[in-house]
């Protein structure tokens, strides 16, 4: 996944977009979903988009929250536990932004990862485990 985030990096700035490694780079991929929504890609590019946007979110979980990637073979994908016990699906966060739309803010997510707390204005609703069959 490390390497998949960084050819996201360096995909983005190949398009004129620097992206790094601190926490506020999180903020900035609501935007960026977007701009890339309103290039009206195919199906492949918007899975590409997925899969690259997915790595680097989860990385920035993992650099800036201490998380560590697994893969999860009940949900056949791609999980970050984090060190104060959720398991987030970057993934599937990042395919919900960008099929079902903004109310899955990408901001929100990272930010709940790290700390457990709902930023302010935020929709997130925080499911118990038996609610939600997972948790993150």
């Amino acid at each position: 996944m490390r390497a998949l985030a960084e050819a996201f990096v360096q995909g983005a700035a190949e398009e004129g977009e620097a992206f790094g490694w601190e926490s506020v780079e999180a903020s900035r991929l609501d935007s960026l979903c977007g701009a890339f929504l309103n290039s009206r890609p195919s199906a492949d590019v918007q899975h590409s988009m997925i899969m690259a946007m997915g790595a680097y979110l989860g990385e920035l979980m993992v650099r800036n929250g201490g998380g560590r990637w697994r893969y999860d073979s009940r949900h056949r994908e791609a999980v970050v536990e984090m060190p104060n016990g959720l398991h987030g699906y970057p993934h599937t966060k990042v395919a919900k932004r960008l099929t079902v739309g903004p109310e899955h803010d990408l901001f929100q997510f990272y930010w709940y990862a790290l700390t457990r707390d709902t930023p302010p204005g935020s929709q997130i609703r925080v499911l118990s485990d038996e609610d939600s069959g997972t948790s993150g």
